[in-house]
């Protein structure tokens, strides 16, 4: 085997530290949850101005000591501010140190990063005012909340409907400011899924691919929005287009488990769920048969419905 050129690995270090150029200073964290939900305020420490469109995420990098550079992407829970302050969410896990560092670091600590980059989940001017339908899980919450408030604040008035599911009672936060959004917009309507309640738990049962799909009364005339885990994603998309739903019409953020590949018989319990029959599709025939059932005699005459 041939030797490791230190020079190569410290060019490839330099690589990776320069396309994180832009800097931004800690100002606070607030841990949301005792399940490890941390919200972080940062303001951009630069010159440069944080040019953002709803959806689009910061890569962050930090040198975690122990451990060395690492960097993930976050999305913003909130739009920038005019003093160039935004806020993310986070999920600390065992195995992501960067999540450790960021959730126990104080005021002032400095943040390299790169971005906005990414897709805007902005709905085209063009699309007539669709209804929007967001399936989060976990922190991926956070995209969502930044596009309602977007929408809301440029007077979108379509009807935006928000399933977030969480695993349990004590993963739940946030809901001071989802409850003032949906006292000060009726268009916006939100429920929490929790996949394992306690017994005094009134809200939705399961997970959101399980309680979901029995509440969407039509699949026509809505655009769609899946965050979170990529389970999730993968399958609301497979059940969502084999209901007829346009693949261009499902928007998705897979912020792990990417590479998730949905399991047949999982697909068709949750095709089953599904109650909407608006649009076609071979599944919406095989519930509502009679719905489809005009055929024609031999003589071309119409027999059956209509």
């Amino acid at each position: 085997m041939d030797p490791v050129d230190p020079r190569s690995v410290a060019d490839r270090m330099w690589q990776q530290e320069s396309r994180f150029g832009r800097r931004a200073e800690v100002l606070f964290v607030d841990r949301l949850t005792p399940t490890g939900t941390v919200r972080i305020g940062a303001r951009v420490a630069d010159d440069r101005p944080l040019d953002y469109s709803p959806g689009q995420f910061l890569a962050i990098q930090a040198d975690v000591p122990g451990v060395g550079l690492q960097h993930s992407p976050y999305c913003m829970f909130l739009p920038p501010a005019a003093d160039r302050s935004f806020e993310m969410l986070i999920r600390v896990f065992p195995e992501g140190p960067l999540s450790h560092y960021l959730a126990s670091a104080p005021p002032g600590t400095e943040l390299a990063f790169r971005g906005p980059s990414g897709r805007s989940m902005r709905p085209k001017d063009d699309d007539g005012g669709a209804e929007l339908v967001m399936l989060a899980t976990g922190v991926g919450i956070s995209p969502f909340h930044a596009l309602v408030l977007d929408l809301l604040g440029r007077g979108d008035t379509r009807r935006i409907r928000l399933f977030w599911g969480l695993r349990l009672a004590e993963d739940i936060c946030l809901t001071g400011e989802l409850d003032a959004l949906a006292a000060a917009y009726p268009n916006f309507t939100y429920e929490i899924s929790l996949s394992q309640p306690p017994d005094d738990w009134t809200g939705l049962r399961g997970r959101v691919t399980e309680s979901v799909p029995p509440l969407l009364e039509t699949l026509g005339g809505k655009r769609f929005y899946l965050s979170g885990n990529g389970a999730m994603a993968e399958e609301m998309e497979i059940a969502l287009s084999d209901m007829g739903v346009d693949r261009t019409l499902i928007h998705q953020e897979r912020f792990f488990n990417a590479r998730h590949r949905a399991d047949p018989a999982d697909m068709e319990a949750i095709v089953a769920r599904f109650v909407a029959t608006d649009i076609y599709s071979p599944h919406a025939q095989q519930q509502a048969p009679l719905l489809f059932a005009i055929e024609r005699d031999i003589h071309g005459r119409k027999v059956g419905p209509g």
